[in-house]
């Protein structure tokens, strides 16, 4: 709930993943990871996102030298991520993905298993989960299941995690709970994997967190029968782990929190007071353990802090009520956030009430709903869905990369092929005509799916953003929309005609938008009597984007259809003519031009919107009643 606690529950993942680490006796890893932690803390020019990419270049040179074996260099990449992470060193995601390019490559390439893919992605996961990047953590953690569903060990355990903490997250509790029902045999099949040693410390503790997260979601959602199904396999679990490997203790620490978070969970949902303050006893019990790890300590004395206030409140017990409401405000004074505060403010709220105090309650709960509607504006910013958006495009460039890259290779081999005797020769053309038209249709399918996915999920995104402009503005009480609403119509507009590019076959040219125009004229010349002249002095030839296509199109039909309502006319002449990147469109008619009233009409303000959305040049001449003409001028890319 608080700042300190959410990057303490973060670290609980990555300190479990760290503890369960492979031992494999790389000196040469435990020299570079001492480096990193050793070297950051003296040299003030480089940052600690500097000193650690400077490592993980090491290591690849390390490996492209010899002295790192290929798998032993996955490894150390897997290990250094994690306490790079655990240590805070957080990168951009632009950043991470040119960090572990070099690893992707090795693994996809050599088809490595489906494991080390699946750690691909939980370390991209793991980086935007701590960097406050939901959205990109929820696209990361899809594609470890989709990794995951292919996978020989059918391991689901991490990227579940990831979903179901996202989807807490945003209190979709509903579809945690699906994911369950989807997953149930296999998640009450984890403890008996625990007695069959098939789950390592890592995977252990992470089985912990993801039952705590459904487990939460069962009972939030009153699904009593499937919350006390995951408490069953919990406590099974943990009494496997205890009689199978009693060693591990940071593993039983894991599953004990687990166990207790879900008696108190059980226990708000069934408002049964005696066993919230029961389960409160447990962590705090469990808080106090010497054998306790120290980053589980910290979070759970804060829990119990958090939750004894909520239950002081509710017994409406005011001394001890003001007695943790100050420890939270010390929690808060270590680490700030607005989200904090407008917890604690409401908190304070709450305990005025108890006092009768309903004057000053009102005042303090006016300022916590300040505080959170600051807090909501300022996660507008940072909305998930548009991280989500962003990172489903760098991942794809990273394989449209890989893919134009493997495709040189290839045509790179089958010129040397060429170069041979003839029969070779002609051996090497009909290879190199099978494989290109293969790649050609495999390109196409590629740009096929990356125009559906930037249709599918950026549309949803900015959607998103314009439903919150809305609200604002309706909170505002304004009736005409924004700039910002109109700026998200055009990008939305946008963004179909480039997925429209994307996934046709065809590419408008000029000549397409001429012989459009023309055909249309040529219909309409015949019922309406009249002569047109097309002249054309522009290269035909040259490209338009589907998106100008369609925007001068309606532009010159616009024309057309004023002329037709409101001109006397009997000739209408369109000149295309273009000067270097611009296009030069002229349109006249020998009518008598528009009056004060069809000028006024809807149709003008649709063409000048277009012409506006063209960031195109136009001049209307209008000689009302001697004629008019409209010069317009648009850049080409």
């Amino acid at each position: 709930m608080f700042a300190t606690a959410q990057t303490q529950h973060r670290k609980n993942n990555l300190r479990s993943t760290i503890a369960g680490s492979r031992r494999r006796g790389l000196i040469a890893l435990a020299a570079v990871i001492a480096f990193i932690f050793a070297g950051m803390g003296r040299s003030l020019a480089q940052s600690k996102e500097d000193s650690a990419t400077r490592v993980l270049n090491n290591l690849y040179i390390r490996y492209q030298k010899g002295a790192l074996k290929e798998k032993e260099y996955l490894d150390a990449v897997q290990e250094t991520m994690q306490l790079l992470t655990f240590k805070h060193v957080l990168f951009k995601n632009k950043d991470i993905l040119d960090i572990m390019s070099p690893y992707r490559k090795i693994v996809w390439n050599n088809n490595y298993n489906d494991l080390y893919k699946q750690e691909y992605y939980a370390i991209l996961s793991n980086q935007a989960k701590m960097s406050g990047r939901d959205g990109q953590m929820l696209y990361y953690a899809e594609k470890m299941m989709a990794q995951a569903k292919t996978s020989r060990s059918k391991n689901s355990i991490s990227p579940l995690m990831f979903l179901t903490d996202y989807y807490n997250g945003k209190n979709s509790y509903h579809r945690t709970l699906d994911l369950y029902k989807e997953n149930r045999t296999y998640i009450l099949g984890l403890p008996a994997a625990v007695v069959n040693q098939r789950l390592d410390s890592a995977t252990l503790i992470r089985t912990g967190n993801l039952l705590i997260y459904m487990g939460k979601a069962a009972y939030h959602e009153q699904d009593s029968i499937s919350g006390q199904e995951i408490t069953d396999a919990i406590n099974k679990a943990l009494t496997n782990v205890q009689q199978n490997n009693s060693k591990n203790l940071l593993a039983i620490a894991a599953l004990r929190n687990a166990q207790v978070k879900l008696l108190y969970e059980k226990g708000v949902s069934t408002n049964d007071r005696k066993l919230i303050w029961n389960a409160i006893e447990q962590m705090q019990a469990l808080a106090d353990y010497e054998g306790t790890p120290e980053y589980l300590k910290s979070y759970l004395k804060f829990k119990v802090i958090d939750n004894k206030t909520v239950f002081f409140l509710e017994e409406a017990n005011i001394d001890s009520t003001a007695h943790y409401i100050k420890l939270l405000e010390g929690e808060f004074n270590q680490n700030r956030s607005t989200w904090d505060h407008y917890i604690v403010t409401k908190y304070k709220a709450r305990a005025l009430y108890n006092q009768g105090n309903y004057v000053a309650c009102i005042d303090t709960l006016r300022r916590a709903i300040e505080i959170g509607e600051e807090f909501m504006s300022t996660t507008v910013t940072e909305a998930s869905d548009m991280m989500y958006a962003m990172a489903k495009v760098e991942d794809q460039q990273i394989v449209l990369a890989e893919a134009e890259a493997k495709q040189k290779r290839t045509d790179q081999l089958l010129l040397l092929i060429g170069s041979g005797t003839v029969l070779l020769l002609l051996a090497g053309v009909s290879a190199f005509v099978i494989i290109r038209q293969r790649q050609q249709a495999k390109f196409l399918e590629f740009k096929l799916n990356l125009a559906r996915n930037i249709h599918d999920e950026a549309n949803p995104a900015l959607l998103y953003a314009k439903t919150l402009a809305k609200a604002k503005r309706a909170g505002e009480g304004l009736s005409d929309k924004s700039e910002l609403e109109h700026h998200i119509d055009h990008t939305m507009e946008l963004i179909r005609s480039l997925a429209h590019d994307l996934k046709s076959d065809k590419q408008y040219s000029v000549a397409d938008l001429i012989s459009n125009i023309r055909a249309t004229l040529e219909k309409l010349s015949i019922v309406g009597e009249f002569q047109y002249q097309i002249h054309e002095k522009a290269d035909d030839k040259r490209f338009l984007s589907h998106y100008q296509f369609s925007q001068l199109k309606a532009v010159l039909q616009e024309c057309i259809t004023n002329t037709l309502k409101h001109a006397e006319f009997s000739r209408i002449d369109l000149l295309f003519s273009n000067q270097k990147d611009k296009l030069n469109i002229i349109y006249k008619d020998n009518g008598s031009g528009w009056s004060e009233q069809s000028s006024n009409g809807i149709g003008l303000d649709n063409m000048t919107q277009r012409i506006q959305k063209l960031n195109a040049d136009v001049t209307i001449d209008n000689h009302y009643p001697e004629g008019y003409q409209i010069d317009l001028s648009v850049k080409l890319h």
